[in-house]
């Protein structure tokens, strides 16, 4: 290579360095018309179009490149970012993949191939490449992040917390990694911590997102007026923000807005017409319907090859809405199988883990200690299967002078971490290891979180319906806490739980099979509570709560040792918000229809049958 190349690649490189893309793209491209074989300005000049947010451009001059060399790994890792840009995620992993065979100790190549399996929501293989570049180097900033982002999404939010807190180190006044902390300390409940976070993120930047993000942590805490404020801030200064268009919708929608609600996904749908999630929102709102337009927008979508599966999801829901509202039942549930199946897809429903725990519960039970009772509020959980009724039995409760309702609290969840954490023993292995005094301490942070963030009440209800997993850890810490269980029509309530968009660890919501199982296994453990608990536990049947609620509402005060109160009865009038997907439900006088809805879907519901071992 002649002296005057090697001058004009350094040029071209320095100007690359200084974000001077176009004279540096004119300078690899003078160096091509001498030399049209020079690998080296071949695959700068891929890097130069990559900047210039031009990928095909970068794809056919790096292909150029690999014909010269076939076995530089600098030049498929390129390819792979280009492919990457054009979210074309399978051959953006070929060419990282390939880059890595080369050379596999590059760490931008790993920290890449990770996000593009972020990218495709597929964060265990990304959380995978993650952990593999920070070993080549630790002190990755970028990587940290991406690699507590992953983390997050796949639960592990202890370890999440760690890897952000290293980049914050790294890079104290990044505003971006502050809000990645707060979004995690949000995923597992950490409220005012997160609230502290995006705060922090936003003082050091414009920061949009943590604004958005700081709504949530607002509206967790109570503070639905600020959350709303915050929301509106943003739209002040960025009106076409998509997102928050939609969390003020979702706001409006829990609050009992839901015309307001309506109008807010509409917008959301008005600055990105793809936005999935608010076309399932907007399609649940009682009192809406799609247009015809709409429906033809997310029919477009689901053709469309580049749509996601994660998009794919809420757009199939969304049909699956709109015609159960127009009586095409038959096509309604079509629509929810195509939509659980990319679900189950992903994440497999394990029958034999859910068997295991109960075997576990029912083994070690009868070895757990018992703290005392500290202070006088009256802890109540409201258990049972989700879409039990536990919304509304919560909303008639809350509805008395004597009652506050907090919502779905992971407070309880939160506290097993801790006895993990202290007795170095998984759950609920961790629970034979508690002493009377440590069982004592976590049910007293457990009051002190509900005073701190809802003041004083005489009986507070907690209705995460999936604390009936937990019982015996409650009941541990908790001497004094009452059960109320709500139990539903088998069928009737596994194809509601199937028609909702349920989290991915929520696995068994995913398919019938799997539905039908996990209820069984559900009524197995309760019939273990229910022996060992049984005085402390009032069950409610739905069927019977449509059908009398007066009687069903004497049967919880009496459990309670509360006076009636004729509020109760105009449940649906009290205002708080509901943020369960009941949230309109429960703002209505009892209705009857929900009995025996499964029969209208037909034989598509047969397998669901066939796993809870029912004949019809």
């Amino acid at each position: 290579m002649n002296q005057q190349i090697v001058e004009q690649l350094q040029q071209g490189f320095q100007l690359l360095q200084a974000g001077q893309n176009d004279q540096a793209k004119l300078c690899f491209e003078a160096i091509l018309n001498v030399d049209a074989n020079n690998e080296f300005a071949l695959n700068l000049l891929g890097v130069t179009y990559l900047r210039l947010a031009q990928p095909q451009q970068a794809i056919d001059v790096l292909h150029r490149a690999l014909k010269v060399n076939q076995k530089d790994s600098e030049t498929y890792a390129n390819l792979g970012l280009a492919f990457k840009d054009l979210n074309q995620w399978s051959k953006a992993q070929g060419f990282l993949e390939q880059s890595l065979q080369f050379n596999p100790k590059q760490p931008s190549v790993l920290n890449n191939l990770g996000n593009v399996f972020a990218a495709q929501n597929l964060h265990q293989q990304a959380a995978k490449c993650f952990d593999a570049a920070l070993k080549l180097a630790p002190d990755y900033p970028e990587c940290l992040s991406n690699f507590a982002q992953s983390l997050k999404e796949i639960g592990q939010h202890s370890i999440g917390l760690k890897a952000i807190g290293a980049a914050r180190k790294l890079e104290p006044d990044n505003s971006y990694f502050a809000n990645i902390q707060g979004e995690i300390e949000l995923a597992c409940g950490q409220y005012q911590a997160a609230e502290k976070s995006f705060n922090n993120a936003i003082s050091l930047g414009d920061n949009l997102v943590a604004k958005v993000n700081l709504s949530t942590a607002l509206k967790q805490t109570g503070c639905y007026a600020k959350a709303k404020d915050c929301l509106y801030e943003v739209l002040a200064i960025e009106e076409n923000n998509t997102e928050a268009h939609h969390h003020l919708g979702v706001l409006q929608e829990q609050l009992g807005e839901f015309e307001q609600a309506a109008s807010s996904f509409r917008r959301a749908l008005q600055y990105t017409p793809n936005h999935a999630s608010s076309f399932y929102q907007l399609a649940k709102l009682r009192q809406q319907s799609l247009s015809i337009q709409e429906v033809e927008k997310i029919n477009n979508l689901l053709t469309d090859p580049v749509t996601p599966d994660v998009f794919k999801v809420s757009l199939y829901l969304a049909l699956g809405v709109h015609a159960d509202k127009q009586k095409h039942f038959h096509q309604a549930i079509e629509y929810f199988i195509q939509a659980k199946s990319l679900k189950a897809k992903k994440v497999p429903y394990q029958a034999e883990i859910t068997e295991q725990y109960r075997h576990v519960v029912k083994e070690i039970q009868p070895q757990v200690g018992q703290g005392q009772v500290v202070g006088n509020m009256q802890p109540v959980f409201i258990v049972g299967m989700p879409r039990s009724g536990t919304s509304l039995t919560e909303q008639i409760l809350a509805s008395h002078s004597q009652v506050f309702g907090a919502g779905e609290l992971g407070f309880i969840n939160d506290l097993m971490k801790q006895a993990e954490q202290q007795t170095q023993t998984r759950y609920p292995y961790c629970l034979t290891k508690l002493s009377t005094q440590s069982l004592t301490h976590l049910g007293q942070t457990y009051k002190q979180r509900i005073t701190q963030m809802f003041g004083e009440h005489a009986v507070v209800i907690d209705k995460n319906p999936l604390n009936y997993n937990f019982i015996g850890f409650i009941k541990a810490i908790l001497p004094d806490a009452k059960f109320i269980y709500c139990k539903r029509q088998a069928m009737d309530n596994c194809v509601s739980i199937f028609k909702l968009p349920f989290d991915d660890n929520q696995s068994y919501a995913h398919d019938l099979s799997g539905l039908g199982h996990y209820y069984r296994e559900h009524q197995a453990l309760m019939t273990i509570w229910q022996q060992q608990f049984g005085d402390d536990m009032l069950q409610i049947d739905y069927e019977n709560m449509v059908m009398d609620q007066q009687q069903q509402t004497q049967n919880l005060m009496d459990f309670l040792g509360l006076d009636y109160e004729d509020a109760t009865d105009e449940f649906y009038k009290t205002e708080r918000i509901v943020m369960t997907p009941s949230a309109e439900q429960v703002r209505q006088p009892i209705y009857t229809s929900s009995v025996n809805n499964w029969q209208k879907y037909g034989d598509a519901v047969l397998p669901l049958a066939e796993a809870l071992q029912i004949d019809l």
